[in-house]
């Protein structure tokens, strides 16, 4: 049996340190055995060596000119694939990008393959397939147009060329060729190898699927714009290259005809620049004077050279030492689940619970080695997606579908609707793009809705608070008769079809199971659940202690009623008053209208001119690292909701060991202990939220008891990983049921927390 064949990936970078963090953490999700990584940092002045340095499976080389060429022939040097990749360092493949890549060399004439590239957007397409002719001039074939024309032969004026971003050759064929021509700085470099292939005999292909998503970061060759910062450099190659490969095909005056029309266009565009104020009229100059010096530069190097400067033996022997350096992938491809998550918040936009929640257990389920793609909405207006903390983030538009009835989903508003077809329809395009193992959606706007009647997939539905349960604390939705009838409703009457359908539910607490079932009688839902508390990754931080001798008093959430804001706010102004070296901050959207204004607005209006003002701050939504600096200052949290499935904010101040006070409602007592690591008082009780509160302000002591009782318990039942292994136990038998049932195996449903 022929060994696979083993692959070098070569990224060439020049000060791009956090673009080529992205790039390497990618590397460790490709799913081929074999293959190596090696970064060939040019003279870069940021923190690159750094970066390279936090990667011990990388081989570091450098080269001392900001020159593509050279670099690249440095790369060659020292790889010791079969097969040579070249990667741009602001670029993500697909993990299946090598296995497609390894297909096509399956063919012994084939020397040099490349794949698609998807463009900054991660959706829509860079490049595809393009032909080039031998005077530099290149186009994109038509979706559907064949490449097979274009497999040239050697001497032909049209070939298939690869794009330096996602290219690949076999590294005999690049060998016999003396590897890239060292005058080409950058532009058409890869173009110049791929035309001296076939003139040697060899093959050049692209594969559609083996994909690579390019972020077109800027750099020292274009701005934040795209739009170049010199034309020198690129129009010395355009010239340099025609005449090397146009000549014998054409006259020098037909080539000098071509490269003056070239010139023409390329003045044009700068024309456009400075026309729509994208340069100055000083910049504008100087990239003309670029194009005009350029090209007289590139006709000189054409007829001046006795012989173009390739990889030398130099360079070879300068790089001849370096073994194989196999990169071990985070988990093995056998043994990763692909794991697509649906969640409308995710940061690093506004989050509740749910968001948060989904976060964790994206970026911990693929720290362990899994793929991970996580469905979200855009807040941009356009789709994207993106690799944030090695998780594939989807970010989505929802498509406007009012005759849309497949999958069904039943009488639900329009904006539920479309966001649950069009979260399906990226469900789709993923599974075909990755392949997926399961779909994980929150009962809380049906977002799994459409996939989980799809029946594709083992879909999971997470159980969070639900319109149904949040109702009775929703005044503004109790009011506002034609929104609850058209929309709050329709959604209840969609999380009860779904509750009594879906087969597999994961549950964030014993609370949420019972609280659903209480509200839906008949409804058996805790045989086809699995409860996983939530988790959050541990911190490293010693929490403080008030140095000024201020008590500081924290509420994170939404300022509503069901967040129990109102009943804080009441009795506020009284703690104030009585305990002068109290603060209290209050986080989280505080714009929600109640009873037609927020309560923020309320609560000042009524205390306008009070002093106590000057102890209460209202901060509004704040980034996570500010948020963060609130549970690790303050000395005591409150969070009185009068309903909550589970309780994330009370695990995100018992990590900085803090004690919470909270109410003895839906799952809140499965994560405070009501003495131990906190105290718990019923819901909707101003006065006992009063008194538990100043019980904890005047007895620092039993504060101090309390929070590092909450830390314990965090660390022991909370984690981050606690949660990931539970959840990846449950989708293990869910994926074996899901195909136990297809199989018609299984004739009876089995609880699978059994």
């Amino acid at each position: 049996m022929t060994a696979p064949l083993s692959f070098s990936i070569v990224i060439n970078t020049l000060n791009r340190a956090s673009h080529l963090r992205t790039a390497l953490a990618s590397l460790r999700y490709l799913r081929y055995p074999q293959y190596e990584v090696i970064v060939v940092n040019g003279p870069s002045t940021d923190d690159t060596d750094a970066v390279v340095a936090e990667h011990d499976w990388v081989r570091a080389g450098s080269c001392p000119l900001a020159n593509l060429s050279v670099s690249r022939n440095i790369g060659i040097a020292m790889a010791r694939g079969d097969v040579v990749c070249f990667l741009d360092d602001d670029a993500v493949p697909e993990p299946d990008w090598l296995d497609r890549l390894a297909e096509a060399y399956r063919d012994p004439k084939v020397g040099g393959v490349g794949g698609f590239i998807r463009n900054h957007t991660g959706v829509k397409f860079q490049c595809r397939t393009v032909v080039c002719d031998r005077l530099g001039n290149s186009r994109a074939l038509d979706k559907d147009e064949s490449p097979e024309p274009y497999e040239a032969t050697p001497g032909s004026w049209e070939y298939i060329s690869q794009t330096g971003c996602n290219s690949s050759f076999r590294r005999q064929a690049l060998m016999e060729i003396g590897g890239f021509d060292e005058e080409f700085t950058y532009f058409l470099d890869e173009t110049d190898v791929n035309v001296r292939l076939i003139d040697a005999g060899w093959r050049v292909k692209i594969v559609p699927n083996a994909e690579v998503h390019h972020k077109y970061a800027p750099s020292h060759l274009r701005d934040q714009q795209n739009v170049p910062k010199d034309l020198f450099i690129p129009l010395r190659s355009r010239s340099y290259f025609a005449i090397k490969h146009a000549r014998g095909h054409k006259s020098l005056s037909e080539i000098f005809a071509e490269l003056s029309r070239h010139a023409v266009d390329i003045f044009g565009h700068n024309k456009w620049y400075v026309d729509n104020d994208v340069v100055t009229k000083e910049r504008h100059a100087e990239l003309d004077e670029g194009v005009r010096k350029g090209l007289l530069a590139g006709i000189s190097d054409a007829f001046s050279q006795s012989a173009p400067a390739y990889l030398s033996d130099a360079t070879m022997a300068d790089h001849a030492d370096g073994e194989f350096l196999p990169c071990t992938p985070v988990l093995p491809a056998t043994e990763r689940m692909r794991i697509c998550l649906l969640s409308t918040d995710y940061p690093p936009a506004e989050c509740g619970g749910i968001g948060v929640w989904t976060h964790h257990l994206a970026t911990t389920l693929a720290r362990l080695g899994h793929e991970v793609s996580v469905i979200t909405k855009s807040h941009s207006g356009s789709h994207t997606v993106d690799f944030e903390e090695n998780v594939w983030v989807h970010r989505i538009t929802p498509t406007w579908s009012p005759k849309r009835n497949t999958p069904p989903v039943g009488d639900l508003p329009q904006v539920i609707k479309d966001y649950t077809y069009s979260a399906y329809d990226e469900v789709m395009r993923i599974h075909l793009r990755r392949g997926l193992d399961v779909v994980s959606g929150p009962i809380w706007d049906l977002e799994g809705l459409a996939t989980l009647n799809s029946g594709a997939f083992p879909t999971v539905v997470s159980l969070h608070t639900t319109f149904q349960l949040a109702l009775p604390h929703k005044p503004d939705w109790l009011q506002n008769t034609s929104y609850r009838e058209n929309h709050v409703n329709k959604i209840i009457a969609g999380e009860v079809e779904l509750l009594r359908k879906a087969p597999y539910a994961l549950a964030n607490s014993q609370a949420i199971i019972r609280d659903l079932e209480d509200a839906n009688p008949g409804l058996d839902l805790a045989a086809r659940s699995s409860i996983v508390p939530h988790g959050l990754s541990p911190v490293t931080e010693t929490p403080l202690a008030s140095t000024d001798g201020k008590v500081r008093l924290l509420f994170v959430g939404r300022l509503e009623p069901r967040k129990g804001a109102d009943l804080l706010l009441k009795i506020a102004p009284g703690l104030l008053r009585d305990f002068p070296d109290l603060i209290i901050d209050l986080v989280g959207n505080d714009q929600i209208e109640v009873e037609g204004e927020p309560l923020r607005t309320t609560f000042e209006r009524e205390h306008a001119g009070s002093s106590l003002l000057e102890r209460i701050s209202f901060h509004g939504f704040v980034s996570d690292e500010e948020r963060e600096a609130f549970y690790k200052q303050c000395d005591l949290f409150v969070a009185p909701s009068r309903y909550e499935s589970f309780g994330l904010i009370y695990l995100e101040a018992m990590r900085y060991g803090k004690a919470c006070i909270g109410t003895n409602a839906g799952g809140i007592p499965e994560v405070v202990e009501d003495g131990r690591t906190g105290l718990l008082v019923p819901p909707d009780e101003a006065k006992s939220l009063d008194d538990a509160i100043r019980t904890l302000l005047a007895d620092p002591r039993q504060r101090e008891e309390l929070g590092q009782n909450a830390l314990a318990a965090f660390e022991s039942n909370f984690t981050e990983d606690v949660m990931a292994k539970q959840v990846l136990d449950f989708y293990r038998q869910v994926i074996a049921d899901f195909s136990r049932t297809r199989a018609g195996v299984l004739t009876e449903r089995h609880p699978l927390n059994a």
